[in-house]
């Protein structure tokens, strides 16, 4: 496009001719004599004889236009950024409804089976504690030998009397039924139960008894087996307990571990 009389540099404000080697600036449409914009001749011959596919841009233009390139690039460069964190944040969502839905259904499903759930978990209880109460009065002691020969209750009671008066030293202990528990062994030990509180109190005894028969004899109570779990697991503890306070005397007592005083119940003294 040639210039017309009116069109005047925008650098050095001077009238723009036909003749004067000058641009027009594609963007913003001034003009500008190559002198003023340093364009090289060579470029200046090139471009007049290009078609409009061409464009040249004066500094000024080219100046802000890469300012607009960095902030578009940026801009670019944010919106990926957002757009990444969206799909993250549509993916987490998802994520959350499910979870929601499996919350809400487990609730659904726990409402359905509290009712017999809780009525499970209470008969549980008055069973264990019927069976509890059922065995309170008993008494498991283990190692007595067994009867080859003769009725054996009636040896057996002789033989735990005899227990209790020599080296218990508890007298006239009523017995109610004696029981042996398992099938005979060939050589060894069998088991009975029997009635009488006191005998944990004196089972300590045992351990200085001065009688051979009642060396191998231990005492303990009729547990059941959610008592005999619970008890399993306190004589661990209790071993740990020992190691760490070798210096402490301890003992399991009414199913917890307590420390006991320097005078008193010696700690082997079985649980009451």
């Amino acid at each position: 496009m040639a210039p017309k009389v009116k069109d005047i540099c925008n650098n050095c404000n001077k009238n723009v001719v036909s003749n004067d080697r000058a641009l027009s600036c594609s963007i913003c449409d001034k003009w500008f004599h190559i002198k003023c914009e340093r364009v090289p001749v060579a470029d200046y011959d090139f471009l007049q004889k290009s078609d409009d596919s061409i464009q040249w841009v004066c500094k000024g233009c080219k100046g802000a236009s890469q300012k607009i390139c960095k902030m578009l690039t940026l801009m670019h460069t944010r919106q990926d950024k957002i757009e990444t964190e969206v799909v993250g944040l549509a993916n987490s969502l998802k994520h959350c409804n499910e979870k929601i839905n499996s919350v809400d259904k487990n609730l659904s499903q726990l409402n359905e089976n509290l009712p017999k759930m809780v009525s499970q978990q209470i008969s549980q209880i008055i069973d264990d504690k019927s069976e509890e109460e059922k065995r309170e009065a008993n008494v498991i002691i283990f190692g007595i030998p067994e009867t080859e020969e003769g009725d054996s209750k009636m040896k057996d009671t002789e033989f735990i009397q005899g227990l209790c008066s020599d080296s218990l030293g508890i007298d006239n202990i009523a017995i109610d039924e004696i029981t042996r528990l398992g099938a005979k062994p060939k050589k060894g030990s069998g088991k009975f139960r029997l009635t009488r509180n006191n005998l944990f109190r004196n089972a300590y005894k045992l351990k200085d008894t001065k009688i051979g028969a009642h060396k191998k004899i231990g005492i303990g109570r009729d547990l059941t087996k959610k008592q005999r779990e619970i008890n399993n697991a306190l004589r661990i503890e209790l071993g740990q307990m020992k190691k760490d306070f070798p210096h402490r005397s301890w003992a399991i007592r009414r199913e917890k571990i307590v420390e006991l005083p320097k005078s008193g119940i010696p700690p082997w003294a079985p649980d009451t």
